[in-house]
């Protein structure tokens, strides 16, 4: 059996997945093989064009992968990105380690835009929530998904003092709509599966004719009773929300306005879900799954590292990282809109697997979301760059945008255990 490989990873220009690609092929695998594999990965989703570019720097030789997408799905539910992945695999035949390793990156970038999306840190530079006070009920684990008139605990919004002056007057109502922020909604699908499947009622529904609480803009609007305001402190009847829910509005319930006897109940008609939320019964709604963002590429690149991995017997367990990683700066606009650098998903990366990072040299997107992916699905035992010595031979992938310092990802290729 041919000796395994160890492998060291410069990240000191951030890291993508294409440069990560590009540095293998440029270490000595067949580029054949890993633009083969990613290639067939893209495919399924509209089908891409991968071309290798060779390119002189001032530190030897490198690669960059030309990257032409022939019709780029931009949304892709968690559950059909990981069925595409192990279509993927099976199709390279990958031995299983390496397809581990493609497994463990798809998951790491679910995980982070799950975070992403429920931590409420997306900024669109368009839109601002402003935080008015903070609900308080029972309901730390679960909570209804209706409120219930004979539900026990105490239910209050407590209004921050600088808001409390806007509560003057509510005392005059009978009702309240309270306006929540869900924080702690798991991401979202644009279709659902809904909790019952009986009759011939369809399997999945559109997310915005659902009462789903994990929604793009996770907002949700609660109508209660007030019983008492006591300074800036509302208290209501029960709320169906989790204790600490943000609250981002409160407006008066107006009976000639707002008339309760109009309507239907649509496809939930005679539904046992319907009944469930009469009746305050707690329940998930199955097929919520975080969305994928730039799938195709992220295919595309999980399986070229995969593959470039496999086709050099790197060891897997004989990993090096040189630190800190440099993520950039300045912003960024994607799907997403405009974000900060580094992007929330990235952040979550970097938090969840301690990858010590620092901000810089340049004000661009450094560390992508599949970069940090892959780097953290290597699980690499961290080196400070200023006292270990990289050896081997050496590989550049190159980024896309002409940069200086070098737009490029190092990777050095050594002897390792057989």
């Amino acid at each position: 059996m041919s000796a395994r490989k160890a492998l060291t990873i410069d990240p000191r220009m951030g890291m993508a997945g294409d440069m990560f690609s590009a540095a293998l092929i440029s270490l000595g695998a067949p580029a054949d093989a890993v633009i083969g594999a990613m290639e067939q990965a893209a495919r399924p989703l509209g089908g891409a064009q991968v071309r290798v570019e060779r390119v002189e720097t001032d530190e030897g030789p490198g690669v960059r992968l030309r990257i032409s997408l022939e019709a780029n799905s931009p949304h892709l539910a968690a559950g059909d990105a990981r069925r595409y992945l192990e279509d993927a695999i099976a199709e390279e035949g990958l031995a299983p380690e390496y397809a581990d390793f493609a497994r463990r990156t798809l998951e790491i970038l679910v995980e982070a835009e799950r975070e992403a999306h429920s931590g409420g840190r997306l900024d669109f530079g368009e839109l601002k929530v402003t935080p008015v006070g903070v609900a308080h009920t029972p309901y730390s684990h679960e909570a209804p998904h209706q409120p219930q008139p004979g539900s026990g605990g105490r239910f209050y919004v407590e209004v921050f003092p600088e808001f409390a002056a806007g509560l003057g007057g509510l005392e005059s109502f009978s009702h309240v709509y309270i306006v929540s922020y869900l924080h702690r909604s798991r991401g979202y699908s644009l279709t659902v599966t809904p909790p019952w499947q009986r009759g011939e009622r369809p399997k999945r529904v559109g997310l915005f004719v659902s009462r789903s609480p994990n929604r793009p803009s996770p907002l949700g609007i609660t109508v209660a009773e007030i019983r008492r305001i006591e300074g800036n402190r509302i208290y209501t009847g029960p709320l169906d929300l989790f204790d600490g829910t943000p609250v981002v509005d409160i407006k008066p319930h107006i009976r000639s306005l707002d008339d309760a006897e109009i309507g239907n109940d649509g496809w939930l008609a005679d539904s046992d879900h319907l009944r469930m939320h009469k009746e305050g019964i707690p329940h998930s709604h199955a097929g919520e799954e975080a969305v994928l963002h730039e799938a195709q590429d992220i295919l595309l690149d999980v399986m070229g590292a995969a593959k470039g991995l496999e086709v050099l017997n790197i060891d897997l367990d004989d990993v090096v990282c040189l630190t800190p990683v440099s993520v950039g700066g300045g912003t960024v606009r994607f799907s997403h809109g405009t974000l900060p650098v580094p992007v929330p998903a990235v952040t979550a990366i970097l938090k969840r697997h301690r990858i010590p990072h620092v901000s810089g040299p340049v004000d661009v997107e450094l560390l992508t979301p599949t970069g940090a992916a892959i780097l953290a699905a290597l699980r690499p035992r961290w080196r400070c760059r200023e006292v270990e010595t990289p050896v081997g031979r050496v590989g550049i992938g190159m980024g896309t945008k002409e940069l200086t310092p070098t737009n490029g990802l190092w990777l050095y290729l050594g002897g390792g255990r057989r």
